[in-house]
């Protein structure tokens, strides 16, 4: 077996991206060769140092299990798409939360809804956008939905949950730190927080804490799939480990 042939299986099956097992080849051959040569300098001919050389490393399947374990989550060149990603989905959050055109349109209704409350007498009703207490939203919703459309009660419970689930699978993901459910919630619930706060000065939208408390769900659904992934990569190295096809000697 040659070297390259020897490389090329040790890598083969890794859980990474081509590139970076293209890196490890690189990089193992370099040793190989490195330790070819110090065979030959030794008094060994070319083909008795090579056999000498995939004998020393090691079996491939052991090589193989060595540098599976010591991979991280999400390579050097697959980190850079998942960040792009991350960058993408705060920008196209941000859009749809704060910028665009539907919230402006609301905004001019809110701004004209609580001038005429004042010219009318009635301030109070200014506020008729706001709900400070947990569950008051959710309830209405269930106890009486007859007076919402469905579009409506869907828009509001699922989409203030699934717009928060891309920040909880990517802050573990991309950031050790938050490989911590505690840790997302609460990041998830401090950056609704943020953007309620931001929708009530410039009036882009009503005030809500069950929002919050969905926007948070929210993120504990994404942590809820990021974990489904690690324990599916886990699996698959398992698998690898335990492969006697890929573990065998070579000749």
């Amino acid at each position: 077996m040659k070297l390259e042939q020897y490389a090329e299986q040790v890598v083969s099956h890794l859980p990474c991206s081509k590139w970076e097992k293209q890196d490890l080849k690189d990089e193992l051959l370099d040793h190989l060769n490195s330790m070819k040569v110090e065979l030959i300098e030794e008094g060994y001919g070319e083909h008795e140092a090579v056999s000498q050389t995939i004998q020393r490393f090691g079996p491939i399947g052991q090589i193989r299990r060595q540098l599976s374990e010591s991979l991280p989550l999400l390579d050097k060149y697959m980190r850079k798409w998942f960040m792009l990603l991350f960058y993408l989905y705060v920008s196209v959050a941000s859009y749809l939360l704060l910028l665009s055109p539907d919230r402006w349109r609301r905004r001019a209704f809110s701004v004209e809804w609580k001038q005429r409350m004042i010219e009318y007498g009635v301030p109070q009703y200014t506020h008729l956008f706001q709900n400070a207490k947990p569950f008051q939203t959710l309830s209405d919703y269930i106890f009486h939905y007859d007076n919402y459309s469905f579009g409506t009660i869907m828009y509001n419970l699922v989409g203030n949950i699934a717009v928060f689930v891309p920040l909880g699978f990517f802050l573990p993901l991309l950031f050790v730190s938050f490989q911590n459910m505690h840790r997302v919630f609460f990041l998830t619930l401090g950056a609704s927080l943020v953007i309620e706060m931001l929708q009530f000065l410039f009036a882009l939208g009503s005030i809500d804490v069950d929002d919050l408390l969905l926007n948070g769900l929210g993120g504990l659904v994404g942590y809820g799939l990021f974990r489904v992934g690690t324990s599916m990569m886990d699996r698959y190295r398992r698998k690898i480990q335990s492969d006697d096809d890929l573990t065998a000697t070579p000749s």
